[in-house]
């Protein structure tokens, strides 16, 4: 009745995973983070599905000739899988904190060196017996498995530090709050590990696992909401909820950047809608990597069009270098793209004073902005 039990549970939990992967799939978003949270479900699911196959050859199925043998495999399995799992949610957490770890092919082969020799100590198992036996007493954990543990509790600990560091930096609530929940991981798999120690009569680390892999993806499909497909960078919906709680929860000056690229119809009408799109992309990316180095990082959001907001939270010195580095970075993109035409934006900037909302914040930068334009030659050819 306990194995039943037992496997009845992890039966649950494969549902509950094998639908978020499901459901990641419908996503129109590849984002290297979604790649890296779809190998994550992928792994965690391949391992609980080894563990379910195992407590039903060892435990409930009646006596067989290959049912030792395939115990062993399973199991074998199921932890092998478990390291991927735990490599993939490294790999997840990289990205979410902007990290390099994971960025290029060759650096993701020499991270997976350590998850490499754990894979070889757990494959080892089959003749030092060091990892678990299988006997007529049924199945024992060797100290092996308090080594593999430890580490993969140490190596997510890590990330986890790193993710918290990065979150104490972020302005936007509904990302930090997702980091942090990201950055719970190693606590709930040190939690899971120290009550398994009383027992297998209940899979403590898979339902621990699992728990936690339903809140990221939640938390992840939060965030897709709250994004712009096209871009990735915050949408129109997002950018007024964040700026209600802004102009009423900031320390330093706070400063709104309304902006345009110049001759956007100009691009769509001689190139493309799709040149047009590539040309946000490329905005989007400029606006990235001038905000990327930011103590307190300024919130980016694509306003409707071709128009962008940024809003920073700093001095007026910082916010003039921001200013001057959006257009640099631009300029560096035109240079490399090689492109027929030169991207550039024309940036209002608005100061929230006492008394402002949010609508009343955008409409300064965007007065801004429109005596920017009405100053510029040929802005009646836009």
């Amino acid at each position: 009745m306990e194995a039943i039990l037992y496997a009845e549970i992890y039966l649950f939990c494969i549902i509950i995973v094998w639908l978020c992967k499901y459901w990641s799939d419908q996503r129109s978003s590849h984002s290297a983070s979604e790649r890296w949270l779809h190998a994550a479900l992928i792994g965690f699911l391949v391992s609980f599905i080894a563990n379910f196959l195992f407590t039903l050859f060892d435990r409930i199925l009646p006596p067989l000739f290959l049912t030792r043998h395939a115990s062993w495999l399973f199991k074998t399995v199921y932890h092998v899988m478990l390291c991927f799992g735990v490599f993939a949610w490294c790999g997840y957490a990289d990205t979410e904190c902007r990290g390099n770890l994971f960025i290029t092919r060759k650096r993701v082969v020499l991270s997976s060196i350590p998850l490499l020799a754990m894979a070889g100590l757990i494959v080892s198992n089959l003749w030092t017996h060091r990892l678990f036996v299988i006997d007529e007493h049924g199945y024992t954990r060797g100290m092996l498995f308090h080594l593999e543990m430890g580490i993969l509790v140490a190596v997510t600990a890590a990330f986890s530090v790193k993710l918290l560091i990065y979150a104490s930096h972020e302005t936007d609530p509904i990302k930090r709050g997702h980091m942090r929940l990201v950055a719970s991981f190693p606590l709930c798999l040190a939690v899971a590990w120290v009550l398994s120690l009383a027992g297998e009569a209940f899979p403590i680390i898979c339902v621990a696992i699992t728990i936690e892999l339903l809140c990221l993806y939640m938390g992840t499909s939060t965030q897709q909401i709250s994004m712009d497909k096209l871009t990735q960078v915050n949408n129109r919906q997002n950018l007024l909820s964040f700026l209600d709680y802004k102009v009423l929860n900031h320390s330093e000056r706070l400063f709104l950047f309304m902006m345009d690229l110049d001759y956007f119809k100009k691009i769509n009408d001689t190139y493309g809608h799709l040149e047009g799109d590539d040309a946000l992309i490329r905005a989007a990316k400029a606006l990235k990597m001038a905000c990327g180095n930011y103590r307190r990082r300024p919130y980016i959001a694509r306003y409707g069009g071709d128009e962008f907001i940024v809003v920073i939270e700093s001095t007026k010195a910082e916010a003039d270098a921001l200013l001057a580095s959006i257009h640099e970075n631009l300029e560096n993109l035109n240079k490399s793209s090689n492109k027929p035409y030169k991207l550039a934006f024309s940036i209002g900037v608005g100061e929230f004073h006492p008394g402002m909302d949010a609508n009343a914040l955008i409409e300064a930068a965007d007065s801004e902005l429109y005596k920017i334009k009405r100053a510029r030659p040929g802005e009646h050819e836009r």
